[in-house]
Formats: C-alpha cells, sequence, structure tokens
C-alpha cells in the first residue's frame, strides 16, 4: 500500500472492504452503493430495509510538494478514522473492518431479537443489554469476531458477585451471528427456570 498513486491505494483498500462484504452478505448485511469514484466512495450498510450506518472510504492526496504519504479516510457514523498509506498500516485497516462487524452485528441483531423475544434488547455500543423484570435478570452480550469465527459472550449480573460470564457462544464464519442472537434471546427466560 505504500504508493503515491491514490486509484491504486482506494482499489487495495476496497479489495479488503469487499472481502468483509462478502462475509456481511452471508448474514445479511449489505452494502449498497452510493457512490463511487475513481478514489472515493460511499455505502449504506443495510439489515434487510433497515439503514445500520453510512460507510465512506476515500484517499486523501497531499499537496504536491510535501513527501508524505497519502491518507486513507474511513468515515462511519460519527467515527472517523484517517491512517497514512504505509504498508504497516494494512494490518490497522483490517482491524477497522473487523470492529466495523462487530458494530454491524450488534445493530443488526438488536430489532430481529425484539420482535421474535417481545423483549426489549437495548443497544449500549458494541453491546447489547436485556433487563428481564425477574431478580438477577441482568444480562450483556458482547459479539467478537475472530480470525475462524466468531463468539457471543453472554454476562449476567448476579448480586453477590456483580457481573459473571454466563457462556460463550462460538461459531464458525459460515454461521450467522444474528441468528444465533435471536435464538439466544428467544431462550434466555429457560436459563432462569
Amino acid at each position: 500500500m505504500e504508493r503515491h498513486n491514490l486509484a491504486e491505494i482506494y482499489a487495495e483498500v476496497k479489495l479488503l472492504f469487499n472481502e468483509f462484504a462478502r462475509l456481511w452478505q452471508d448474514w445479511g448485511i449489505t452494502a449498497e452503493t452510493i457512490y463511487e469514484g475513481e478514489h472515493e466512495g460511499l455505502w449504506l450498510l443495510k439489515y434487510g430495509e433497515n439503514v445500520l450506518r453510512p460507510l465512506c472510504i476515500s484517499i486523501i492526496p497531499n499537496p504536491p510538494d510535501d513527501r508524505k504519504l497519502p491518507r486513507v479516510a474511513l468515515k462511519s457514523n460519527e467515527k472517523i478514522n484517517i491512517l497514512e498509506a504505509h504498508k504497516e498500516n494494512r494490518r490497522y485497516l483490517h482491524s477497522y473492518f473487523e470492529r466495523l462487524t462487530e458494530y454491524l452485528v450488534v445493530e443488526a441483531a438488536q430489532a430481529p431479537a425484539i420482535e421474535k423475544s417481545k423483549l426489549y434488547v437495548q443497544k449500549r455500543g458494541k453491546h447489547l443489554r436485556l433487563n428481564l423484570t425477574t431478580e438477577d435478570g441482568l444480562f450483556w452480550f458482547s459479539f467478537h469476531l475472530r480470525r475462524k469465527g466468531w463468539t457471543w459472550t453472554i454476562w449476567r449480573w448476579i448480586n453477590s458477585y456483580g457481573w459473571v460470564v454466563m457462556d460463550r457462544v462460538y461459531r464458525p464464519l459460515n454461521e450467522n451471528p444474528i441468528e444465533a442472537f435471536v435464538a439466544i434471546i428467544d431462550h434466555i427466560g429457560l436459563v432462569l427456570l
């Protein structure tokens, strides 16, 4: 990625974006192109008909007399990440799309979980919270993307201990984490029996 050609840098970032977009598509999250130019693009990331967030990728050139490399700008919601188009930043780009995937799954899982379980599931950053009306009925759910799979971690509030990890659900990337979360929420009441 250590180049000065804006189109080549954009093509490399877009290739990584496309890899993640294929993964998201398997889970029902689509990237609808709004605009794409030679070195920038704008997409709406959607789950079904629900817009989760926009994503803008652009390559920012430096003035002609500046010897520094161009910069890659990644913008999604209120978060803007800008980094130099240096080969050492490839890992950061991958990490950015991993984090974005975690946010997208949490955002996409909220509505179907509420609809299926008839319970109020609240989104808090990269976590989902479920507050049942029973004693000790407070749960946190965290989603994490791994190299070869994903994990939902289920935390439960226990009055005498605080937050305790109740379980972790590990699955390969070809399984849908959104559907898994809906199933977990749908059956969470059974745990309390």
